[in-house]
């Protein structure tokens, strides 16, 4: 799996590849932390206000925008997304 996350006027665009099969999994896992039903290691996706989603083909597109009165870091949000890819390929 290849994760690149970079920055956007809005907040961060993160691309995933290599997760066929593994869409709605790794989605319904980003939901859970923003949610902190699920805590990553960086608890960064707590931060996340919006998440826009696009998948295709093993490849995962995800735009996000800070909570009100947040900021998103990319090396926390990768941080947290090779620990959720890390659970998932375990």
């Amino acid at each position: 799996m290849e994760l690149r996350v970079e920055k956007v006027p809005t907040g961060l665009r993160v691309d995933i590849d290599g997760v066929a099969g593994h869409e709605q999994v790794l989605l319904e896992r980003i939901r859970e932390c923003r949610r902190g039903a699920w805590a990553c290691a960086s608890g960064e996706c707590m931060n996340i206000g919006t998440m826009d989603e696009r998948a295709r083909d093993g490849h995962l597109i995800l735009m996000l925008a800070p909570r009100p009165g947040a900021q998103l870091s990319a090396t926390g949000i990768e941080q947290c997304l090779q620990y959720t890819l890390q659970a998932l390929a375990g």
